[in-house]
């Protein structure tokens, strides 16, 4: 019996040398209006410990209102769904843009994320940190 092969979402590695499926985030374009399914090829997954990197950047953008819910999000919730709006991302953008990585390899990892990040969030209302610790 021969079937499609298993889709997986896309990993974005600085230095995490550790076992596949750890503690980490993955990142998805969301639709307030619209119900579009994202398919994992849209989805990002980064391990905490690169993550580390990025998140002083997205809890700049705490506290926020929940697009779904309404509900008010004190602080970044490393177990749980975190969504962010467009704007905000455009801001985490431009801060890290402005920011001195001066680490060839933290650049190099830094400009992936942005890559991503400008790909999706132009066509999404935003994108939502799901932590799984």
């Amino acid at each position: 019996m021969t079937g499609t092969p298993k889709q997986e979402i896309p990993v974005l590695i600085y230095r995490y040398q550790g076992p596949r499926r750890n503690i980490g985030y993955t990142l998805s374009p969301f639709y307030v209006k619209e119900q579009l399914e994202v398919s994992k090829d849209d989805m990002l997954f980064i391990y905490a410990e690169d993550f580390e990197y990025i998140q002083p950047f997205v809890e700049k953008h705490f506290p926020l209102i929940d697009a779904f819910t309404g509900e008010s999000m004190d602080k970044f919730d490393p177990c749980w769904d975190n969504p962010l709006m467009k704007e905000a991302w455009l801001v985490i953008l431009e801060d890290l843009e402005k920011y001195p990585f001066e680490e060839l390899e933290l650049g190099s990892f830094i400009e992936k994320f942005m890559t991503w990040v400008r790909k999706h969030v132009h066509q999404a209302d935003g994108i939502e940190v799901s932590g799984n610790l």
